[in-house]
């Protein structure tokens, strides 16, 4: 994803995955029903309070790298992380993509309801352009990673979260993404795929794949991160080494 890029040629020669430049993003908080017809009607006026989600927010993610982003609820990691698959828009700034995405976040997000396991495993694919063929290769490894036995073949509104957890793991990790955007749904399974997922993600990250990691759990964030990033109120407030970043994290949580 590209959008008013300021330096594309720079991150074309050069080992990055992700650069995010100064992305602000702004959401309109409406009074009443009223305030959100009349800014309809006086677009030169402002009917509504302003807030922030994120602001001036920048960072790098090279090749095969892991980054951890830490911080409470509401503090801006999701936000970010929907501007970088594409569902919202930033009110500022740019960022850069390069290579396939997979984006593992709310359970059933990217999913066509009514398809089975397997057709969405033919969509989300072909959103990555990734050929029917080569889908179809991959197809038994797939179901092997997914563990949901006959419900692959049933529509997806039939799956626990569980069990949609583990059809998006297996979807997006055996279709190996350049760049893999995980928003908390490690927490989901029983410890057994737990552990089957982190494995299968350090064998992909040990391959080049890069990763974003949203996670309350400063133990996951620490074994898989190479830096992390604290958010507070849409600002970062630490980038750095991940054990710090950790400790940033905690202090801000036992004040709350």
């Amino acid at each position: 994803m590209s959008s008013n890029i300021p330096d594309l040629e720079s991150f074309q020669n050069n080992d990055l995955t992700v650069s995010v430049q100064h992305i602000s993003k702004m959401f309109p908080l409406y009074n009443s029903p009223w305030d959100r017809i009349k800014q309809k009607i006086w677009r030169n006026r402002n009917f509504f309070e302003k807030f922030w989600a994120l602001q001036d927010v920048s960072f790098d993610l090279k090749q095969g790298e892991a980054r951890g982003l830490l911080g409470h609820n509401g503090a801006g990691k999701s936000t970010l992380l929907q501007i970088l698959v594409g569902t919202l828009k930033p009110s500022s700034g740019s960022a850069f993509i390069r290579g396939r995405v997979g984006a593992i976040m709310t359970m059933g997000s990217g999913f066509k309801q009514d398809f089975t396991g397997r057709e969405n495993a033919y969509v989300l694919g072909a959103l990555m352009d990734i050929s029917k063929d080569a889908i179809d290769r991959r197809m038994d490894r797939i179901i092997d990673f997914a563990e949901v036995g006959p419900f692959f073949d049933r529509p997806v509104r039939t799956y626990s979260s569980g069990m949609l957890a583990r059809l998006a793991f297996g979807i997006y990790t055996c279709l190996e993404p350049d760049l893999l955007i995980v928003d908390e749904a490690i927490s989901v399974g029983d410890a057994a795929f737990k552990q089957k997922c982190l494995e299968h993600i350090s064998e992909l990250l040990k391959n080049g794949m890069s990763m974003l990691l949203v996670s309350h759990s400063p133990p996951i964030i620490e074994s898989f991160c190479d830096n992390a990033t604290v958010f507070e109120r849409g600002h970062i407030i630490f980038d750095g080494d991940v054990g710090e970043a950790i400790e940033v994290y905690k202090r801000k949580r036992s004040r709350k």
